[in-house]
């Protein structure tokens, strides 16, 4: 994925997708903002270093067929049946 870093300077970047942990969702981000945060950032406030634009638009896949986990369709590998 590409990222906008910043490491005391504006940088963009290829960075490997994140793998969510149990109970998180991935969203994939379609739109990123720059806020005056941001701006204040790249002039040293806070001393951050790292990926910008934590204000976005994105979405999550969902899955509409969801098992159980414990019946002899889920033991088998077929969660969505």
């Amino acid at each position: 994925m590409e990222a906008l870093v910043f490491d005391k300077k504006l940088e963009l970047q290829e960075r490997p997708v994140p793998e969510p942990e149990k109970g998180e969702a991935l969203v994939k981000v379609r739109m990123a903002g720059i806020c005056s945060t941001d701006v204040e950032i790249t002039k040293g406030y806070m001393g951050f270093r790292g990926i910008l634009g934590h204000e976005f638009v994105g979405g999550v896949v969902e899955e509409i067929n969801i098992g159980c986990g414990v019946c002899e369709s889920c033991q088998d590998g077929l969660e969505r049946h």
